[in-house]
């Protein structure tokens, strides 16, 4: 199929052109899917945001792909995308329930009236700042994602870490009442002491502290848990530190992993890549929900690495920015070097930092 905008023909050929293009220029692995992907999207709308969302493309590739289709006369970019031609890529279809916002779970289910606890405390919380990378979940998704590990049992009696944690999901598990201990681990000491207050507060079994995941674990942390919790940066070096560490952390077959990871700093490369060291250290992934997690927008996204690309330079009006949750099970001890990580936790896909 193909049609014309200025003269110029939309195909999979194209797509594939423009691939390739934004490929030798960039060095990143786009694909002609991601080009669809975001025709797709610019049908849908011209907000830049939201092309970001519904695309599911990394916001490093979307720049020079829309840099690509103004170049070739498709792309109209003023006070927001304006595409100036009918184009044969596919619609993202937007049919989430609107109970669960498309989770498929809902917190307020939660024993303990952890909900509505969770939702004072969260109130309250510590403001998102740049200089730990931090930008949170809405409290709907901190608590559905604290539902799904108690769907599969991984809280009831269990010894809960999390690692890194301005999600409160430490505090969010251990209101339930369920978990037999929770450990938060966080390099912000803010987040550290509000979990103590909150933890002083309602009697929990929660303890927090202070630790930087590049350094090691403590060898008393070293196969100490059976389920762990992290959004970890999403560069290489990132996922080693969070990820890694929280393998090393589970006490072996039969404990899980909640892992949040979005596509708007992840390739599916770079997804490739993670599904590869999940196996080779004896994981599976059990579970995988697109989506599932919806971050409130964080108040220094001007000075983030990305805004300097944006062709318009408008604050988002609605949350943009998600990932997915993913379950993984352990079938055999994760063995893996409890060593410092060394060298930048970010990389070329990195755009929020």
């Amino acid at each position: 199929m193909e049609t014309a905008g200025k003269g110029v023909s939309v195909n999979k050929e194209a797509l594939v052109q423009v691939a390739e293009e934004v490929r030798q220029a960039t060095g990143l692995p786009v694909g002609w899917r991601d080009v669809e992907r975001t025709l797709g999207a610019l049908r849908a709308t011209r907000d830049l945001w939201e092309v970001v969302r519904l695309s599911r493309v990394p916001l490093r590739f979307l720049v020079p792909i829309w840099e690509s289709l103004a170049r070739r006369g498709l792309l109209r970019v003023e006070e927001g995308l304006d595409l100036l031609a009918e184009v044969p890529a596919p619609r993202p279809g937007e049919a989430a329930c609107s109970a669960c916002e498309g989770r498929g779970l809902v917190g307020e289910r939660l024993p303990g009236r952890a909900a509505e606890r969770f939702l004072a405390w969260a109130k309250g919380r510590p403001e998102a700042i740049q200089d730990f990378d931090q930008g949170y979940v809405t409290p709907e998704s901190t608590l559905a994602r604290v539902a799904l590990a108690w769907s599969w049992g991984d809280l009831e009696g269990k010894e809960v870490l999390v690692l890194g944690d301005d999600d409160l999901t430490g505090l969010a598990a251990a209101l339930t009442g369920l978990p037999k201990r929770v450990v938060v681990l966080d390099a912000d000491p803010r987040i550290v002491r509000f979990l103590e207050r909150a933890a002083k507060a309602e009697g929990l079994p929660l303890e927090a502290h202070v630790h930087d995941l590049r350094e090691p674990l403590p060898e008393a942390w070293v196969h100490a848990f059976h389920t762990f919790f992290t959004d970890p940066v999403e560069g290489p070096l990132g996922l080693q530190a969070f990820v890694g560490r929280g393998l090393l952390a589970l006490e072996g077959e039969g404990c899980a992993g909640y892992v949040g990871l979005t596509h708007v700093e992840a390739s599916l490369a770079k997804w490739a890549d993670f599904q590869r060291f999940l196996l080779e250290n004896g994981a599976v992934i059990t579970e995988l929900r697109d989506g599932f997690h919806v971050y409130e927008n964080w108040g220094y996204i001007e000075q983030m690495r990305a805004w300097s690309w944006l062709p318009v330079k408008r604050r988002p009006e609605k949350p943009w920015y998600t990932s997915a949750l993913i379950r993984l099970e352990l079938l055999r001890r994760a063995d893996l070097e409890n060593a410092r990580v060394e060298g930048d936790l970010q990389d070329e896909e990195a755009s929020t930092y």
